[in-house]
């Protein structure tokens, strides 16, 4: 396992708990223009990050075993 592979993995591990924290905290995070929350948004965000560095690191992994 590569260093780049452990850390992408590592990564998408943090960004899920902390969409996970973000969503059910207790922080509610408003928009005073438009008083809309921004707990959902924030959520999804570190989510899609968190599959960004799975995918990653399973893409470095495949290179790993075809060399």
């Amino acid at each position: 396992m590569d260093s780049t592979e452990l850390l992408s993995y590592i990564l998408s591990v943090i960004c899920v708990i902390v969409g996970v924290l973000i969503l059910w905290g207790g922080e509610d995070y408003i928009v005073p223009t438009s008083g809309r929350s921004l707990r959902l948004p924030c959520s999804f965000l570190f989510w899609v990050l968190a599959a960004v560095f799975w995918a990653m690191a399973v893409v470095i992994d495949d290179e790993e075993e075809n060399l």
